[in-house]
């Protein structure tokens, strides 16, 4: 490890660039230090610029001008709406700069298939934030899988389970809502998994297909009378799951979820939130660490606004903005439920399910071998793997910190960074993939929307081979 701290570019300082990834930096100063910010945002440019006292004349308005000034830094964090990737990831690969790519890595598959072939050219790192392998909890299965305990594998069916809320906050309401503003949505939500499941089973997809659509968020599922935004005096305000206030302004999603938390400590001051919220504020002034419950400031209110802890701004920001629009009455087009069908090479049968209509959020994942089948939970409330033997019948369980006790993504958010610090220091197979691999998993998904879309079965050796044409032909965006 370098004695000094290496130093990074920001470029986008929302959620994942500043709340995130420039969270982890700030509390790891030794390691990795924020020197240059590129934010379109100035509010948000001024705030992260003051929280990692980066001097004015490395705050960029935009990454072209930072990117202008050749390397500045030794790694680039780009952290930019999935549109908006390519360009500046391309630029900073250029610059020389090791690059660390918020997923996923574009919205064309073109433009993922150049990426990987820059990063080759230029000989930079590229990593694509595929955070859920440096969670415990997927690390495990893949240990036990690569160990034979479960003997030959011969099906595996996973299943991401987005929460309601989170679907309506993020897939009907925001940013991801429409495929030709951001990217599918099997993609944008789902590469995590697909990646996952090409990591642990260790071999590519021979065909796959694919179903799904919208189904719920229309407006002929509408509650009678339903205006087109929750504060327009919704009939419908103290049933409708997503209603807004409600998410927003009062946090149900996350005070439920920490009271059905697995830690003693956090799920009683989870239900205290829900019946006596004024006793964990008096106790806050005394217990600081409170203050980040009473005074929550995070996601998915610090989307909304840049002032999350104001209830005046929180209003505004749902009386005019798009985020308090009634999900029945929203412009998206993504889907809300899809199902992928895979057979690998090696002959493994794999389902993969997205839904966007669980009551929790979380992952679950089956997977049955010759002598062993796999059971895991990878939850907000509660996470645990469980290997149950076919002679015999005895089942091991193995209960694991929850995602609230772990951290943004059970973990994998600071393990992402730890390694990615380890891998500029240049420690050999510091990182989990690289861009080639991770490549691998965009693949899969812009088959399975090709294959949803058109009702075909998708051969990935052709595909992979057309995608390489493509790219050699098509400019990158």
């Amino acid at each position: 490890m370098s004695k000094k701290p290496f130093e990074a570019l920001l470029i986008g300082a929302g959620n994942r660039g500043a709340e995130v990834y420039g969270e982890w930096i700030h509390a790891h100063p030794d390691q990795l230090k924020i020197t240059a910010i590129a934010e379109p945002i100035e509010s948000r440019r001024k705030a992260a610029a003051e929280r990692h006292v980066v001097p004015p004349q490395h705050q960029f308005a935009n990454w072209e001008e930072a990117l202008s000034r050749g390397k500045i830094a030794d790694a680039a964090i780009i952290c930019t709406l999935d549109q908006q990737h390519i360009a500046p990831a391309l630029k900073a690969l250029e610059c020389g700069y090791d690059v660390l790519l918020e997923k996923p890595m574009a919205a064309r598959l073109a433009d993922c298939v150049a990426l990987v072939q820059a990063a080759e050219k230029h000989g930079r790192l590229l990593q694509i934030a595929h955070v859920l392998r440096y969670t415990d909890f997927f690390q495990r299965v893949y240990q036990i899988v690569q160990s034979g305990t479960l003997g030959q594998i011969v099906t595996v069916s996973h299943r991401e389970n987005v929460s309601a809320w989170h679907m309506a906050h993020s897939y009907v309401r925001g940013n991801w809502r429409r495929a030709d503003q951001a990217s599918p949505m099997i993609l944008a939500k789902s590469c995590h998994d697909l990646d996952i499941l090409y990591w642990i089973l260790g071999n590519q997809a021979k065909t796959l297909t694919s179903v799904g659509g919208l189904k719920h968020f229309r407006p002929e599922n509408a509650p009678a009378g339903a205006p087109q935004r929750c504060l327009d005096g919704c009939p419908a305000a103290e049933s409708c799951p997503f209603y807004a206030p409600a998410i927003y302004m009062e946090l149900e999603p996350i005070y439920e979820g920490l009271a059905n938390a697995h830690n003693t400590g956090i799920r009683l001051v989870g239900k205290l939130m829900q019946r006596s919220p004024a006793i964990v504020r008096a106790a806050a002034k005394a217990i600081p660490t409170l203050r980040q419950i009473t005074e929550f400031r995070g996601w998915p209110r610090s989307v909304i606004t840049d002032n999350p802890t104001d209830l005046a701004s929180l209003y505004e920001a749902l009386q005019n903005g798009p985020y308090g629009r009634c999900v029945y009455h929203c412009d998206n087009d993504v889907v809300d439920h899809q199902i992928v069908i895979m057979e690998m090479e090696n002959g493994i049968s794999v389902s993969f399910t997205m839904h966007g209509h669980s009551f929790e959020e979380g992952r679950t994942i089956r997977i049955d071998g010759s002598r062993a089948t796999l059971l895991g939970k990878f939850g907000f409330n509660h996470t645990f793997i469980e290997i149950c033997e076919q002679r015999g019948g005895k089942c091991e369980r193995i209960d694991m910190p929850n995602n609230v006790e772990q951290g943004g993504h059970g973990g994998g958010d600071k393990g992402l960074m730890t390694q990615f610090v380890k891998a500029l220091a240049g420690e050999q197979n510091a990182v989990l993939t690289n861009a080639r691999a991770s490549l691998e998993s965009h693949l899969m998904a812009f088959a399975a929307e090709e294959a949803r879309l058109k009702g075909t079965v998708i051969h990935m050796s052709d595909f992979r081979d057309n995608a390489e044409k493509i790219t050699a032909t098509q400019p990158a965006a």
